[in-house]
């Protein structure tokens, strides 16, 4: 049986911070990797069930959303890497979280989880106790492991996309467009 296709809104790494952590990932989760870049939910299908009604929130609220900044901060994982190994992100401005709060709004259910770039899902990388082991303590500063890390970037868009078992397509472009 063929899961269905996972939609999100995200927030897709810029080149300077995607580099480091793309190493990471074909290190790690090298199917992952070939399937969809580095990036950062901001909704989860989980906490969706409308995607019209999503789409059009976003839209609204994209244009009144200043652009905002990330950071890459600590790896983390989940049961020892067997439930995936991660990079949390540093919701500098506080935009990650407004964002999130206006497109998660009723009737949709936000669920709990932290920013963070997965390094190794937990369906695809074949050793995520091993990468949790490698990777165990590394923080930004350090470069990660991979060479000089990023400390921050800046946001300029949410995109809506759509993974597959076999493939990632942008469907949508919302550009950030309010003041700061």
């Amino acid at each position: 049986m063929v899961p269905a296709p996972r939609r999100h809104l995200c927030v897709l790494l810029p080149a300077p911070a995607a580099k480091p952590v793309e190493v990471l990932r074909r290190r790690w989760d090298p199917l992952m990797a070939a399937r969809a870049p580095a990036h950062v939910t901001v909704t989860y299908p989980e906490e969706t069930g409308d995607d019209e009604l999503l789409l059009r929130r976003a839209a609204r609220v994209a244009a009144d959303t200043p652009r905002f900044r990330l950071g890459l901060a600590a790896v983390f994982a989940e049961d020892g890497g067997h439930g995936g190994v991660f990079l949390s992100v540093e919701d500098v401005d506080g935009g990650w979280a407004r964002l999130r709060r206006h497109l998660l709004a009723p009737p949709f259910r936000p669920v709990g989880f932290p920013p963070h770039v997965t390094v190794a899902h937990p369906r695809t990388a074949p050793d995520g106790p091993a990468c949790l082991a490698a990777l165990a303590g590394r923080r930004r500063g350090d470069g990660l492991g991979v060479g000089v890390g990023v400390r921050e970037f800046d946001v300029a868009e949410v995109c809506h996309t759509e993974t597959t078992a076999t493939s990632f397509t942008l469907l949508r472009r919302f550009p950030l467009g309010g003041r700061p």
